[in-house]
Order: structure tokens, then C-alpha cells, then sequence
């Protein structure tokens, strides 16, 4: 598949500049080869996971393993590894379809997710020539499972806090590993473990490439989770494993460097790998509403259940919008800096820094639209929905999960708010100059929009650039107000986390939206404008009240007032009928027999 190089964007950049449906890629986009990568991992599915689904969250011995061997050998292990080293050398955005199509799998999407992105990837952007010849071939055929272990009984979010120590032995040939890991996917299935400790008294952690077969590793039983059950999850304990030198991952105390690139990577991932279970969910709960009669009428001729339908349709759809579009513009990223002389690994490394805020968006907006969407699911289900003989209740148990890895929803909002802020600091985003335009724009008398204008949309781009007013508002003044200390503000920062992440979903929706209907050559209205609408109806509310919360809870007297009015005008939006468009939403939806109008396929 040929890459098209286009000038890349830089992380954030969606807060200060406005963009058109040319600039984005869309997940009608892909093209055949990648379509065909898509439908090769659902007949997969249907083959190798689906009519096992119990036998795997029963973990019966060896099938979790022969399953992603299986995967393996159909190349869906190697999706952007490398040729040389068995992979298929495809895209990144490609790697995300995959994981999105295979996220309909439950406790097996976990176990790929883990297996591919964090235990694989690190050898690959992080590894020597020859660590890489010795183990990515393995894993990327699935003759060897991976894992990676770095959560500690007083380590999660802070997993510098590790206490893992590495010494190295009296030879110098080897390191010894001594501590314990906790939550460690894969874990029991595992042949190769990346872990992380830190050498003697270093202050960072170091990376280090272990074998099963090395020895000193014991584990405790499986966990009792509450969900993914069949994947594997448990306590591994290590006790002077013996570990070679050579296996030192890059260098001495860059295991953190590495811990945080990679998480970037599982945390955008997971993003894409919650939108095959919501479209599952959506088509299941859609088809159960046709057949369940009630008061001599299916019930998904009720309007609440209408309701219901159009808004898991509208957060699945922005989801995918969000996710495709991050994950197109690490591509072209990498493209430049190949283009300027780095190699691949340096170059994936450095994009994936770029837009460390897109990957953090992506996996909060991602884990609570699932949660969102399989608790709707439950409720059309009614009683039925709480039953274990329908699929709603492990789905509903195994999105909890998802919120929870990759770092905790809490941390990934304040981390997106003190990335933007560390680059405003240091220039790269130019904040501070466009909230100063906005805060004079408070004083200035609104203009009159122009409703001449012939696109479609046009009402909807003048929302979003209202939207990212509001934001900067927000954002400027509670930076001004605490300076320093703004990180110790933490209520503050999730309000501003909230509207920075419905900003960049309702303008990724509406640009996903007008780009169909352009390549369509409709002029007229369609379900994209009627999806679009709704949800930058919802957006608005919401980036309205967590805007309000953090206003009310530093500013006061005239001041206070002053950024009120503003954030009403900001978040006002063209009225149009929301029961009317949600029905119609819906109808199309259900007219379809689910989530299917929308699949790349």
C-alpha cells in the first residue's frame, strides 16, 4: 500500500487551528488491501473465537495460546513489524483496524492487545538488531506469547515507584532479578516477559528481555477478575532470575522512557479496540428490540428506546472518527521524520510523542464510550440483559476493565491537560496568545453568523470554532489564576480534560461526516448531518456544565460573570428538533439491523 506524505500536524494543534474533512482520514478510507486485512480477522473470528467463546473464558489449557497462534500464522501478530522480522510492514492506522475489528472478542482482545502492542512493540522501537532478530519473529508468528510487567502491588499510576531491583552478578554476565509484579496480562500463558526494575540504586527504571526459561520466575494463581476472565491474569514473583546482560533493553534507565512511549501505544489502541464491542453491542441490543414484544408492539418502536439507539450510534461513530484520526496522523509523522533520515523505530517513537494528547483522548473517550454503550445495552435488554444466558452480561462485565489499564481514565485526563501546558511553556503550542484573542473577543459585540453560506455544515464549523473558544477560555484563565500550581488542582484539570476531549470528538465527528457527504456528492441533508447535529448538541451541553464547574470554582464576582456570559455564547448552538433527529438516527440504525451502515466493510 503507497503512503501519501502530507506536512504533519503537531499534538494539540486541533485546540488553536481549524481544519477541513481533506485534512483527516476516516475509516470509509482504507483501502482494499487494508479491507481485506479487516475481513481476513472476521472470518477468523467467526472460526477460531467465537465457538470457543466459553472454552476460553474457562481457560481451558493451551487454547488461549494455540488462538493467538493461530492469528499468527494469518499475520494479524505483525501487522507493523517489520518484514525482515516476520511482519507484514503495514501501516499504523491499519494496526488500529485490526485491533478495532478484534475488539469484539472480549477476554481475546485483551490477551492480543497485550501481546501485540505492549510485550511486542518495545523490542521493536526500543531493541538492537539483534534482540530484534531473536525474538520478533517469535512472537510476531505466535510460537511465543508475550507479556509485560510492570504494575507492582505500590506502583500503578506512579510505576516509577517500582520496586524490582536488578543487580548485576559477581561475573558480570548476568543481571539478577528480585521482586514481584501484579496484574500482569498473559502472565500464565507467557514464554517471554518484558520487565522492568531498577538497576541497584538507580532513580529510573531499566527494561530488561526475559525468558520463561531463565528460571527464578514463580507465579500465583489466576485471578479472580470480574470480567475478561479468560484472559490470564496473575502475580509473578522473581527471584534472582537470572537474566543475560545482552538482554538490557536499549539503555541503562530509559526503562521509564520506554514504559511511557509504549503506554501511548496501548492507551490509543485501546481507543480503537473498544469499537468492534460497542458495533457488536449495538447490532445485539438492535436485534433484541425488533423481537421483544410489548403492549403488542416490538420495542424498538418506543421512542426512549429510540433514544437509546441514536445516542450508542453517535458516541461509536465520534469514537471511530477520533481514534482513525489520531492514528493517521502518527502515520504521517512518521512518513516526515523517515523523509528527514530517521529509521522506522526512532521515527515511530517520536510520532508517538507528538500526539501523546490524541492517544490519552482516544483512550478515555474510547473506555467510557464502551461503558456507556453496554450499559444501555443491558437496559434495552431489560431482565433479559441480567441474565448470564445472554451476551450482555459479559460484555457489561468486560468493559469495566477497560477504564482501568493503559492508566486509569483520572490520570489520562490530567496528564493530556499537563502535556498541553508543558508544550504552551515551551512554545510549541501557542495557547496563551489565543485565549489573550478570546478574552478581548469578550468584550467585543458577537458578530451575526452568515447563513449564506452553501455548505451544510457550516453551522456545525461555526460551533466548533465557538467550542475551542470555550476551552481556551476556560483553560487561559484557570492557567493564569494558579500558575505553578495548577497541577495540584485536580477537580480543575478533569473540567478541562472533559471539554478538551468532547472538542476534539464533535469536531473529529464533523469532519468525518462532511467528508462522506462530500465524496458522495450529496448536497442535501443526511443521517451524517443528523448524527452530526445530535452529538454537537450533546458536546456542547457537556463542555457548558464542565466549563461552569471549573469557572465557579477559582473565578468570582465580575470577573466570574464576565467568563459566564462568554461561555454562553461560546457553547450556544442553531436549535433544531433533537427528538425528531434521534428518531431518525435510530430508525436508520434499526432499518439496518445494527451497526452496519457504517463499517469499513
Amino acid at each position: 500500500m503507497k503512503e501519501t506524505i502530507k506536512k504533519s500536524l503537531i499534538g494539540g494543534e486541533f485546540l488553536i487551528d481549524n481544519f477541513s474533512s481533506d485534512q483527516v482520514f476516516i475509516i470509509e478510507d482504507f483501502d482494499e488491501d487494508q479491507k481485506m486485512m479487516a475481513e481476513a480477522c472476521q472470518d477468523f473470528i467467526k472460526r477460531e473465537i467465537h465457538p470457543h467463546r466459553e472454552a476460553i473464558e474457562n481457560q481451558q489449557e493451551g487454547l488461549m495460546a494455540s488462538r493467538l497462534k493461530k492469528a499468527g500464522d494469518l499475520g494479524l501478530l505483525g501487522i507493523c513489524i517489520p518484514s525482515k522480522y516476520g511482519g507484514l510492514d503495514m501501516s499504523f492506522n491499519t494496526s488500529m483496524l485490526i485491533a478495532d475489528v478484534i475488539g469484539s472478542t472480549g477476554s481475546f482482545s485483551t490477551a492480543y492487545g497485550a501481546h501485540t502492542a505492549i510485550a511486542t512493540l518495545p523490542i521493536s522501537y526500543f531493541g538492537n538488531e539483534k534482540q530484534k532478530k531473536k525474538y520478533l519473529p517469535k512472537l510476531v508468528s505466535g510460537e511465543w506469547v508475550g507479556s509485560y510487567c510492570l504494575s507492582e502491588p505500590d506502583s500503578g499510576s506512579d510505576a516509577n515507584a517500582a520496586k524490582t531491583k536488578a543487580k548485576l552478578s559477581d561475573d558480570g554476565k548476568n543481571y539478577l532479578i528480585n521482586g514481584q509484579k501484579m496484574w500482569i496480562t498473559n502472565a500464565g500463558i507467557a514464554d517471554f516477559f518484558i520487565v522492568f526494575a531498577k538497576i541497584d540504586k538507580d532513580e529510573f527504571l531499566s527494561a530488561f528481555l526475559v525468558e520463561k526459561t531463565f528460571g527464578g520466575i514463580s507465579m500465583n494463581q489466576e485471578e479472580k477478575k470480574l470480567g475478561i476472565k479468560g484472559s490470564s491474569t496473575r502475580q509473578i514473583f522473581f527471584n534472582d532470575c537470572k537474566v543475560p546482560i545482552e538482554n538490557l533493553l536499549s539503555k541503562r534507565g530509559e526503562g521509564f522512557k520506554i514504559a511511557l512511549n509504549i503506554l501511548n501505544i496501548g492507551r490509543i489502541k485501546l481507543g480503537a479496540g473498544v469499537l468492534g464491542g460497542c458495533r457488536a453491542v449495538i447490532t445485539k441490543s438492535v436485534k433484541y428490540s425488533k423481537e421483544r414484544i410489548q403492549f403488542k408492539k416490538p420495542i424498538s418502536s418506543f421512542g426512549a428506546i429510540k433514544n437509546k439507539i441514536a445516542k450508542m450510534t453517535i458516541k461509536t461513530y465520534a469514537c471511530e472518527a477520533l481514534c482513525y484520526r489520531a492514528g493517521h496522523d502518527i502515520d504521517n509523522k512518521v512518513l516526515e521524520l523517515l523523509e528527514q533520515g530517521l529509521d522506522k523505530s526512532e521515527s515511530e517513537i517520536k510520532s508517538l510523542e507528538q500526539f501523546a494528547i490524541e492517544c490519552a483522548i482516544a483512550k478515555v473517550y474510547g473506555s467510557e464510550t464502551l461503558d456507556f454503550v453496554v450499559d444501555e445495552g443491558v437496559q434495552i435488554h431489560g431482565g433479559m440483559g441480567f441474565s448470564e444466558e445472554v451476551p450482555m452480561a459479559r460484555a457489561y462485565r468486560d468493559a469495566r476493565i477497560s477504564r482501568i489499564y493503559e492508566g486509569t481514565s483520572e490520570i489520562n485526563r490530567m496528564l493530556l491537560v499537563g502535556m498541553i501546558l508543558k508544550r504552551t511553556v515551551k512554545g510549541e503550542l501557542d495557547i496563551t496568545s489565543k485565549a489573550m484573542s478570546v478574552a478581548k473577543e469578550l468584550l467585543s459585540v458577537p458578530l451575526f453568523d452568515n447563513d449564506n453560506d452553501s455548505s451544510i455544515f457550516y453551522h456545525h464549523h461555526e460551533t466548533i470554532r465557538n467550542l475551542k473558544k470555550a476551552v481556551l477560555m476556560v483553560l487561559g484563565k484557570a492557567a493564569l489564576h494558579f500558575k505553578n500550581d495548577i497541577d495540584k488542582e485536580q477537580e480543575i484539570l478533569m473540567n478541562i480534560a472533559d471539554m478538551i476531549i468532547e472538542l476534539y470528538a464533535a469536531e473529529s465527528l464533523l469532519l468525518r461526516s462532511e467528508k462522506i457527504v462530500q465524496n458522495n456528492n450529496k448536497k442535501t441533508s443526511s443521517i451524517q448531518f443528523d448524527i452530526t447535529s445530535l452529538y454537537l448538541y450533546e458536546a456542547s451541553t457537556k463542555i457548558s456544565i464542565a466549563g461552569k464547574e471549573a469557572l465557579y470554582s477559582f473565578a468570582s464576582d465580575d470577573e466570574l460573570n464576565l467568563m459566564l456570559l462568554g461561555l454562553r455564547r461560546f457553547t450556544k448552538i442553531k436549535p433544531f428538533n433533537i427528538k425528531e433527529t434521534s428518531r431518525k438516527i435510530a430508525d436508520s440504525i434499526i432499518a439496518n439491523n445494527g451497526y452496519h451502515i457504517f463499517k469499513v466493510l
